[in-house]
């Protein structure tokens, strides 16, 4: 009885030595779950990889549920003070004791994952987004799909932390299996294990990476279009201030009198329609002279309504003697329209000395509707929408798109949040939004007016979105093929094996036969060496033989990989260069010149009026065109090593290497010229048109510039002003140091 009594008090003692040993290594990993969960690697949007969770899949998988639900409490404690979303604890307590209990039934822990997020984890967090938070419908498959591959990809480290760990194989106490498994299984579940944490890692990065590049070019594409909408802005503030000032100036010195003012009004807003209303006011803040007339007929029925002292623009131009560009406002008596004010005073007999005193003031009324012809210089403008604040936060213009109403208040908020990415983001609408709306490049004007160039941010969510699903349902068209694959695999590896080791015969070879026979030797490979001697005379002889074989098709291929180069690098229509090959040849041709110290030349041709060509003539007399234009281009561009590459559509770009600065115009005009004459015959019925071209052209030093882009960006400002100035024009900057004035 006594030694039962000790040997009960000794089991005792030893059950409570492992579960303190248990206990204290589920906290120490739950603590370290805890610490990487503090920081979860962003990818993308509010895509993060949580990698804390993985050591309560350790614990699950080495000790059962009830352990591994005190280390994911732990753990996730992290991901609450991140997130601040209690539903961590819903999911992640859960999915641990799923597979604690999974692990007790031995099944594998990526299966039980998997069948875990499809039956428990994916439904419970869409009734809690639905519930607490407020997620659009269309971003819920995009918040549970990356929540269930984070969960894979936990699972599958997790296991291969534990496969690829001896020590954690012997571990005191830990779950064994009820029954041995097969190799099969085994095998079948490593594979699976490696492609399933291959694949989301791979998918991952690629998605990171692709995202990544995409946003650099939506960033690009905004701080390009934002600092060319700004400087359009302020040139035509600017020119709109010059006009008033200049009409100030020669109000001053034209000793017009002031019965004439009206006429001369008149006929200066007729010139400058952008102007809403423009009027002249005496010392006395009188309204004297006003353009429409009937503005004039007005103001001259209602005096109060002609005094216009209390208006900051007068007191800025009459009392403060300076020229004045006015936040936006309402205008009050024609139109009431909203209005940015511009005015400037005229003095006595030219004397604009500050000593002197004015005689009245000249201002002239921009009506905010007239700046959507901004947004003309906004190539992405079905893309991209533009608003502008004025000093006062007064929307004064908005694309139609963003529905703010002029002289409404600018309010917006930080769309980033919990977003992770390298753009601005901003919200117009939904200021405490779960998704942002808006991608935003800003810039600020000398007048302290801002500019907003906005991008949607939908377009790039949902191309994370797809990528995302994408990979998702790769992966489980992967797993399905691997898992039957691979235990397929198995199965050839293990059943085959005892028919090979009774087939042969053993070896004779008595030094291999020594080195086999010991007792760590299995039979199958002692049988199977002698097969593969008598087989390795045969190999050799046809691996020769494979060896002529490849030689002989490698030199076929090569000679086949030199004829699609051709095919690859070519316009099948034209016959030119494509683009591809233009961008991969000029860093070649700039480094030639560069060590020449030559000059080389970029030029952009686009033809004039080509749509109108396949609308009037068909689309088959349009290609006939462009051959014909290439046929031109071969006659007059003959070095070998110019460059005449089909850039998209009409467009063609040149370049022209060791170019000589005083005749490139010479040249281009002699071809535009003898382009313009050429007489082209519509194939379908013979009808004959001709066609002109705009050249846009950069001559500059090959060192210049490295960047292509660079090149094309001044080439195509220069084909912007071609056409501006009629079109079946050159317009070439010939650059040294510093970019000089286009010549034409």
């Amino acid at each position: 009885m006594a030694i039962s009594l000790l040997n009960l008090s000794h089991a005792m003692s030893r059950f409570t030595t492992i579960n303190s040993y248990h206990l204290g290594f589920s906290v120490l990993l739950g603590v370290i779950g805890f610490l990487i969960n503090l920081y979860p690697i962003p990818l993308f949007a509010n895509v993060e990889l949580v990698l804390g969770n993985t050591v309560m899949v350790i614990v699950a998988v080495l000790l059962g549920p009830w352990y591994a639900l005190l280390s994911a409490t732990i753990a996730v404690t992290g991901l609450m003070l991140v997130w601040d979303s209690p539903h961590v604890y819903l999911l992640f307590t859960l999915e641990a004791i799923f597979l604690g209990l999974a692990r007790r039934r031995d099944i594998y822990a990526l299966y039980a994952s998997g069948v875990y997020w499809l039956l428990m984890g994916a439904p419970l967090l869409y009734l809690y987004a639905q519930t607490f938070l407020d997620v659009p419908p269309e971003h819920m498959p995009f918040a549970i799909i990356k929540q269930v591959i984070n969960g894979l990809i936990c699972t599958s480290l997790a296991s291969i932390i534990i496969i690829l760990t001896p020590w954690l194989w012997n571990f005191k106490g830990k779950i064994v299996d009820k029954r041995r498994r097969a190799f099969s299984s085994q095998l079948t579940y490593c594979v699976t294990l490696l492609i399933t944490l291959c694949l989301l890692s791979s998918s991952l990065i690629y998605n990171y990476v692709s995202l990544e590049k995409q946003q650099i070019l939506i960033s690009e594409s905004l701080e390009e279009t934002a600092e060319h909408i700004a400087t359009a802005t302020e040139k035509y503030l600017n020119n709109h201030l010059k006009v008033v000032v200049n009409a100030a100036h020669l109000l001053s010195i034209s000793q017009t009198k002031s019965q004439d003012w009206q006429t001369w009004l008149k006929s200066i807003h007729q010139n400058y329609p952008s102007f809403a209303t423009m009027i002249i006011a005496d010392l006395n803040a009188l309204v004297v002279a006003a353009s429409p007339d009937v503005l004039f007929t007005e103001l001259s029925k209602d005096k109060q309504l002609a005094s216009i002292k209390d208006r900051e623009y007068f007191t800025q131009a009459f009392v403060q003697q300076k020229n004045y560009l006015s936040p936006a406002f309402i205008g009050r008596g024609y139109g009431r329209d909203p209005i940015v004010a511009i005015s400037a005073p005229f003095y006595a007999n030219g004397d604009m000395s500050t000593e002197k005193k004015p005689i009245g003031i000249i201002e002239g009324s921009l009506d905010l509707r007239n700046f959507n012809s901004l947004e003309s210089h906004n190539s992405h403008r079905l893309m991209q929408g533009l608003v502008i604040i004025d000093s006062n936060n007064k929307v004064v213009y908005s694309s139609k798109e963003l529905a703010l109403p002029i002289m409404s208040d600018f309010s917006y908020s930080d769309g980033t949040g919990l977003y992770n990415t390298r753009l601005n983001l901003i919200n117009l609408h939904n200021l405490y939004p779960f998704v942002p709306e808006y991608i935003h490049a800003k810039r600020t004007l000398s007048n302290n007016w801002q500019v907003f160039i906005l991008d949607p941010f939908s377009p790039l969510l949902s191309v994370a979105r797809e990528q995302l699903f994408n990979s998702f349902l790769v992966l489980l068209i992967s797993l399905v093929a691997t898992f039957f694959i691979s235990r397929k695999i198995s199965q050839l590896l293990t059943e085959p094996l005892k028919i090979i080791a009774e087939e042969f015969n053993p070896l004779r070879d008595n030094k291999v036969q020594l080195q086999l026979l010991d007792d760590a030797t299995s039979r199958e490979v002692y049988s199977l060496h002698q097969r593969l001697i008598k087989s390795k005379r045969k190999l050799i002889t046809h691996q020769l033989e494979l060896e002529e074989t490849v030689a002989l098709r490698t030199q076929e291929l090569e000679a086949a990989n030199k004829r699609l180069q051709v095919l690859v690098d070519k316009d099948p229509l034209t016959g030119m260069y494509n683009r591809r090959y233009a961008e991969n040849k000029f860093a070649e041709l700039r480094e030639f010149c560069h060590r020449s110290g030559q000059a080389m030349t970029i030029a952009i041709l686009d033809l004039d009026h080509f749509k109108k060509i396949n609308d009037t003539y068909g689309h088959q007399a349009g290609d006939e065109c462009l051959k014909q234009v290439a046929h031109c281009l071969s006659e007059f561009f003959t070095r070998d090593t110019d460059i005449v590459a089909r850039f998209g559509g009409e467009e063609v770009i040149l370049i022209l290497p060791m170019s000589n600065a005083l005749h490139i115009q010479q040249h281009l005009n002699e071809f535009r010229e003898t382009l313009a004459a050429t007489i082209i015959q519509s194939p379908l019925d013979e009808q004959t048109f001709q066609v002109c071209a705009s050249i846009g052209a950069i001559t500059a030093n090959a060192n210049w510039n490295k960047d292509l882009d660079r090149w094309l960006k001044v080439a195509d400002d220069n084909l912007y002003q071609a056409k501006e100035q009629g079109r079946n024009q050159s317009v070439v900057s010939l650059i040294s140091d510093e970019p000089r004035t286009a010549k034409q």
